[in-house]
């Protein structure tokens, strides 16, 4: 039985990871197929994160690494995610994350289908690490991947 990767495998696991922007970090792809894209993300201290809103093009997940955010969902209050929380954000549902924290926190993002990614690399060089982010830039990039701010 043979171990080697198949030739059209091969050339995509030498290929250098994409790498993302997300307030103020770079965020690299873990891997990505159509129906799905996982990233690790460091999720800066103070980070007030992007404002409530609504994907209608699809689903995320975040779970907690390490270090704790705060989300809501739907019209929740905040609630702490400490590690191995996992935050499920359907599209349609109303939502957000901050880390309010002291201490960066480490998250896995989970995107279906991958084609997200590209909503992400657009919002994440939006959002600042700290202090709010133009809100009409923000609510521009919501528009055209199929998302909405809600306050």
């Amino acid at each position: 039985m043979s171990t080697a990767a198949a030739p059209d495998q091969t050339a995509e696991m030498t290929d250098a990871p994409r790498q993302l922007p997300y307030a103020g970090e770079t965020v690299p792809v873990l891997g990505a197929t159509d129906a799905l894209a996982f990233c690790e993300m460091t999720i800066p201290a103070g980070f007030g994160g992007p404002p409530p809103h609504i994907h209608h093009g699809f689903d995320e997940a975040i779970y907690v690494l390490d270090g704790e955010l705060t989300y809501l969902t739907g019209r929740s209050d905040p609630v702490p995610a400490p590690p191995g929380t996992l935050i499920l954000a359907e599209r349609g549902i109303r939502h957000t994350f901050a880390n309010p924290g002291d201490t960066p926190a480490k998250v896995l993002g989970i995107w279906s289908p991958a084609s997200a990614l590209d909503f992400m690399a657009e919002i994440g060089a939006a959002l600042p690490a700290s202090g709010p982010p133009d809100p009409d830039v923000v609510a521009e990039i919501y528009r055209r991947h199929n998302g909405v701010i809600v306050p």
